[in-house]
């Protein structure tokens, strides 16, 4: 029989001494029969004032005598003294039958006052019990009921909510939310030098056409946890910020003058309706605002990315991060803020990469760089400069099959055709074969007397990479 929310109380017949017993299963709860959730955010804002809690129920599960003790706890909470009343505590049957004594850690304690004692089955109803809010925001939500025999102390009954398949009567979590729904997944093609993806996006809304362009990336937010309905206190959002962090030097296409500015991002984001580029972006990250108020509480968000198709594209491990300020409901001068990391997805590419770290350039200086190529088709190198904030893109040449190959002069070159004299450049060999086929050999060399080895991506991988198995560290 299920009543007053999540109370479950069975019968079972016991043979005592010849006669038959009844023992009911005991419960605890919460009424109306519904789950209640409070907002993490909420409760935040609301420090050290008090919150009341939903009415909790207990079933009796085993006759108790007068002066039983009945202690009710909500784990990690710190509990308000009630005032006693004849509302406090109203049992079925003998509706005076519990007193209130004091508060216990996370709890507060009771006792049975009417002479006659409860019988099995009773339920009993907890009014307006109340904890500090702070308190309740770090509250894994778990009810305990325990009965204490007078005097000697025996537990004589119990009951804990939630209990296995039932979820909490109680619980705590954000009012927010961000889910990636399609996730940015282009992979650079290198037979097109990098300046498009492989294949064309089949994810609406990038799947329009059969360009090679577009990439698809949709998400959800909300702001009230997809539709829960929150107990008081919560809070009201005034802002949605999502930042999408990685590589988009692309969007400058040929103007170089590293802003990567409102216009540009406009013109390489499509769909995204009621979202905004925030003046903040740049280079390194896309900052998108939600426009308010909201016209739904969830929130589907649909785009896709457009490359040029003239600027090479790298391979990118794209970081989110999403932030929402919110006021206290019915108090606006008490405002907050909650961020939270999300993954926006990967650009890949069908080739390989190497990076050196280090190149110095300058009198008595030279460099050493060697490319093996263990396939069997002669694979097209391309280079990139990074110096000073700038970069440069070069064609180096082939390496040949099952070859080693000599780059020192194209990697020159390509350094000199950036402006770069003296100083320190760091710089990228992307060659179109597959990443296990291909290995770098740098160092530079002063005065021709002194070899420094440069580790790179390629020298710098442990013996495990390109065979196929993963190195698991040992314990």
């Amino acid at each position: 029989m299920k009543a007053h929310g999540r109370l479950i109380a069975t019968v079972a017949f016991v043979w005592l001494s010849g006669t038959v017993a009844a023992h009911a299963a005991a419960g605890v709860g919460t009424s109306p029969a519904t789950a209640y959730t409070f907002s993490i955010e909420g409760l935040g804002l609301s420090g050290d004032a008090n919150v009341t809690l939903p009415d909790i129920v207990v079933t009796i599960g085993n006759n108790l005598t007068y002066q039983d003790d009945i202690l009710l706890v909500l784990t990690g909470v710190t509990p308000v003294a009630p005032t006693p009343s004849p509302t406090l505590v109203t049992c079925q049957t003998t509706p005076t039958a519990i007193g209130y004594v004091t508060t216990i850690t996370g709890g507060w304690a009771f006792r049975v006052t009417s002479v006659s004692g409860i019988s099995i089955g009773e339920l009993c109803v907890f009014k307006g019990l109340k904890v500090t809010a702070r308190s309740l925001a770090g509250s894994p939500g778990t009810l305990i009921y325990n009965a204490l025999r007078f005097q000697t102390g025996q537990q004589v009954d119990s009951a804990v909510n939630p209990i296995p398949g039932d979820p909490s009567a109680i619980s705590v979590r954000s009012q927010f939310a961000l889910a990636p729904v399609q996730k940015l997944n282009g992979i650079i093609d290198v037979y097109a030098d990098r300046k498009s993806f492989a294949s064309a996006e089949t994810v609406a809304p990038g799947n329009t056409g059969t360009t090679k362009l577009n990439d698809t990336l949709n998400f959800t937010t909300s702001v009230d946890a997809n539709g829960v309905v929150f107990s008081p206190p919560t809070v009201a959002p005034y802002l949605t910020r999502v930042e999408i962090i990685g590589d988009w030097a692309w969007l400058e296409a040929g103007d170089s003058n590293s802003t990567c500015d409102i216009a540009e991002f406009g013109t390489a984001l499509n769909g995204f309706a009621g979202w905004s580029v925030n003046g903040t972006s740049s280079c390194q990250k896309l900052v998108l605002d939600q426009a308010y108020p909201l016209a739904a509480n969830t929130t589907a968000v649909t785009g896709h990315v457009d490359v040029p198709g003239t600027v090479p594209l790298n391979p990118t491990n794209w970081v989110g991060t999403v932030q929402w300020n919110y006021y206290l409901t019915g108090n606006s001068a008490l405002i907050g803020t909650t961020r939270a990391d999300w993954d926006p997805g990967m650009w890949t590419i069908n080739g390989a990469q190497v990076y050196i770290q280090y190149l110095p350039y300058g009198a008595n200086l030279s460099r050493i760089i060697y490319v093996a190529n263990a396939g069997v088709q002669p694979a097209a190198v391309s280079g990139t400069v990074y110096h000073d904030g700038n970069t440069h893109e070069c064609s180096l040449g082939a390496a040949g099959p099952r070859a080693v190959t000599e780059f020192t002069g194209a990697v020159d070159a390509c350094v000199a055709g950036a402006g770069v004299t003296s100083g320190r450049v760091a710089f990228r060999l992307t060659a179109t074969a597959p990443e296990r086929d291909i290995e770098v050999y740098s160092a530079y060399d002063v005065g021709g007397s002194d070899l420094g080895t440069v580790i790179n991506t390629s020298n710098g991988r442990t013996f495990w990479y390109g065979t196929g198995s993963t190195f698991v560290s040992p314990p």
